[in-house]
């Protein structure tokens, strides 16, 4: 029997943009997810990209600007205000995530709905070394979708939140988050996200972040807990542990969650340190300690001042 033609779909009125630098390897896989129904996908080169990223984004049909990345908030900021995006709703998103079919769906049904909210949240689908993480690390929700004009990004260095005008919904599709990179990328990102949420921790509070408010908003919310709270707990490396592997049950992941939940507690435990650093740092005035040892012992023994060489 002869197949049936096969006929083009309808693109759905969305702008898709996606920030990118080095992400050959995840490029295929995220705009595979997206590049058959959306009607526009924009992709923000980082000009310090060295590998094919940009030639890839092309060869998908994706229109590709670039632009110097300076953290999550600024980029996805100036692609709002300098990417010409040209439809009503905006979705977005990161290179190491895919677009489930159910997602895609739920999209398709937001943007074609005269009384939809001014943007929506979807929760992340965490695959693992091939595994999806189901137990401990299920979300937490993402606000990846809004009509254009009715969100920015909060200014801050890392864990951004993005703040609507209006209502937020929630999708019932998840993002498939599926990080082709090796461990030794994985280190060196959360290496400089540690960096960041640590500085971010130790900054005076500005009027261009988000404000956490217990009986605000699910992230006024959760912003409130991390900064009162979480943030000043003791051992919270163990406690974070502790939290994702039995309350969030990540001992139900197997040998994969415990690998998981640890990865995660170091990166916690990388964090606090760098915030115990800087304060140190701070307190103390910069020092030498083998100088210092050598003064003292020059002190008690002149004559030995001929072995050093000034």
């Amino acid at each position: 029997m002869i197949p049936p033609p096969q006929v083009a779909p309808k693109r759905i009125p969305v702008s898709v943009f996606i920030i990118a630098r080095d992400e050959e390897i995840n490029l295929p896989d995220c705009l595979h997810s997206v590049c058959g129904w959306a009607e526009q996908v924009v992709v923000v080169v980082d000009p310090r990209s060295k590998d094919r990223t940009r030639e890839v984004s092309r060869a998908f049909g994706c229109e590709v600007v670039e632009n110097l990345f300076e953290n999550f908030s600024q980029q996805r900021n100036w692609a709002l205000d300098h990417a010409a995006l040209r439809n009503d709703w905006i979705f977005v998103f990161d290179a190491d995530e895919r677009v489930s079919p159910q997602l895609r769906r739920d999209i398709a049904r937001v943007v074609f709905d005269p009384a939809a909210k001014a943007a929506y949240a979807v929760r992340k689908r965490f695959i693992f070394y091939g595994r999806w993480i189901r137990h401990c690390w299920y979300g937490p929700w993402t606000t990846s979708l809004f009509r254009k004009g009715k969100a920015r990004w909060e200014r801050r260095e890392v864990h951004e939140h993005l703040i609507v005008d209006g209502d937020v919904g929630y999708l019932q599709g998840d993002l498939v988050h599926n990080d082709f990179k090796n461990m030794d990328a994985w280190i060196e990102k959360h290496n400089h996200y540690a960096t960041l949420e640590a500085a971010e921790m130790i900054r005076q509070e500005r009027g261009d972040r988000l404000t956490g408010r217990l009986l605000g908003s699910r992230v006024e919310r959760r912003r409130w807990i991390k900064d009162r709270l979480w943030n000043r707990l003791p051992l919270r490396p163990l406690w974070f542990f502790a939290y994702l592997y039995f309350i969030r049950l990540g001992i139900l992941d197997g040998a994969l969650g415990f690998r998981f939940c640890l990865m995660h507690s170091i990166f916690d435990a990388l964090t606090t340190s760098k915030v115990w650093e800087s304060r140190w740092i701070a307190r103390h005035p910069a020092g030498n300690y083998y100088r210092d040892l050598l003064a003292k012992e020059l002190t008690t023994h002149p004559h030995e001042h001929a072995f050093y060489r000034e």
